[in-house]
């Protein structure tokens, strides 16, 4: 009961924070501009004394090379440089958040693209979108001069409401269940895309860090069923476009995974091309990930009533209603029949080591993939987010980062939807049936 205090206490200080933040850049944002100046200016200047200072260490003097030293100089010379041109350094911010707007802009007029080959509702607000990003850059960018402003009052107003979104959900316990609900439905804001692209990363270092100092326990086998009735997977990887993190459901000892895994129809260097379904085995899909793809996943667990779990099994059958079978190059391989290319391919992997079944769409939302809309999370999302299973209420662009960051908060709050987290990862050099252990740790406390 204390714990669950303290939690709400933090997250309502939290809220509160934030709302006072975004009305300072109502009305202080000259001043807030300011801060963010000195900040940036102390915050160089740190990390290049620090990487000095930490070389310099006695246990670190092999740390001190060229790299060490050209990376420090470059941070302290960026600093003073600031410190003596305050009126670049706000032009160069004017530029960032200028190619942040067109990046936003690219995004949606893509999405526009989509929607409207596969004839998906919203088109002409995704092109109305593209048409604001792109607008607010050319503001920023063509006269990148006292236009932060405009800035600020977008930053304040998401700011606040983002504040106002962490009070409710801290006063969601002091609240009636109905209103409880309603809150979570209505009032659910996603963190930024560019923010959440970078979460599935900071976590794969994390569980790095967690292995090397004996935390994290390699010895468990990937569990053949699991314990709870609904898993969600989140899919790490150190490098690569795999790094941004993949999502897939597991339901009825079934995993659904969809991505854009026909090699010979995608383009746009691999983020924008035909959907494919996978539908696997949980246990055989989770061992091949593992051992072949070299892949870290968290799982997250959520228990359903009965009611949750017909309307979820609904929800599956009405979707595959507009599935086709489609066969990778391994499988008209194996059946005598001309591929297109070598079986090398993700999904001429994942049937080798699962047989797993395969579809496309044939009309509607997921018959075109494209990285930042109609991508895995969607599918993840369009089946858990709905009034009557009210799982996974996330807004906004959905990417594997705001998946990561919503399931590990409900799992650290007391209460949450979340009850259980497990860890699988491939432990080298131990041997092992499937070619190494695959550790478990972190479960429900």
């Amino acid at each position: 009961m204390l714990t669950n205090k303290f939690s709400s206490a933090s997250s309502l200080l939290t809220g509160i924070f934030f709302i006072v933040l975004g009305a300072l850049f109502f009305t202080e944002y000259s001043k807030i501009w300011t801060l963010i100046y000195i900040l940036f200016m102390i915050g160089f200047l740190w990390i290049g004394l620090n990487q000095i200072l930490r070389a310099l260490n006695n246990k670190q003097k092999a740390s001190l090379n060229l790299s060490t030293i050209l990376t420090s100089l470059l941070c302290v010379g960026l600093a003073v440089y600031t410190f003596f041109n305050p009126g670049l350094f706000f032009k160069f911010i004017h530029y960032v958040i200028g190619w942040w707007a067109l990046l936003n802009a690219a995004i949606q007029f893509i999405n526009f693209y989509v929607y409207r080959r596969d004839c998906l509702k919203g088109t002409y607000v995704l092109f109305l979108k593209g048409l604001a990003d792109a607008v607010f850059a050319a503001m920023l960018m063509l006269k990148p001069i006292n236009k932060l402003w405009i800035v600020a009052y977008i930053a304040g107003a998401y700011l606040i409401f983002y504040g106002g979104v962490t009070v409710l959900e801290a006063l969601k316990d002091l609240l009636s269940a109905g209103m409880s609900v309603k809150i979570r439905e209505h009032l659910r804001i996603s963190i930024p895309v560019l923010i959440s692209a970078i979460i599935p990363q900071r976590f794969f270092l994390s569980i790095n860090a967690l292995i090397k100092t004996n935390k994290l326990n390699p010895d468990a086998q990937v569990a053949p069923q699991a314990s709870t009735d609904l898993e969600v997977f989140i899919y790490l990887k150190e490098s690569g476009p795999e790094s941004l993190g993949h999502v897939d459901i597991s339901f009825q000892g079934k995993i659904y995974s969809y991505g854009c895994h026909d090699p010979h129809h995608r383009g746009l260097f691999g983020t924008l091309g035909d959907g494919v379904l996978v539908v696997s085995d949980r246990e055989t899909f989770l061992k091949h990930a593992l051992k072949s793809e070299d892949k870290t996943i968290i799982s997250y667990g959520l228990t359903l009533n009965e009611g949750q779990k017909a309307m979820l099994q609904k929800r599956i059958d009405a979707m595959m209603e507009r599935a086709y079978t489609w066969r990778p190059d391994a499988q008209l391989l194996a059946e005598g029949e001309t591929a297109e290319g070598e079986a090398k391919d993700y999904a001429s992997r994942v049937w080798n080591a699962t047989h797993a079944h395969m579809y496309k769409f044939a009309n509607g939302k997921f018959k075109t993939y494209f990285v930042f809309s109609t991508n895995c999370v969607l599918l993840a999302d369009e089946l858990l987010h709905c009034k009557e299973l009210d799982l996974i209420p996330i807004g906004g662009i959905v990417t594997p980062g705001t998946y990561l960051e919503f399931l590990n908060t409900e799992y650290l709050r007391p209460g949450g939807m979340v009850v259980e987290r497990t860890i699988y990862k491939r432990t080298r050099g131990k041997g092992g049936e499937h070619g190494g252990s695959f550790g478990s740790s972190l479960s429900s406390s």
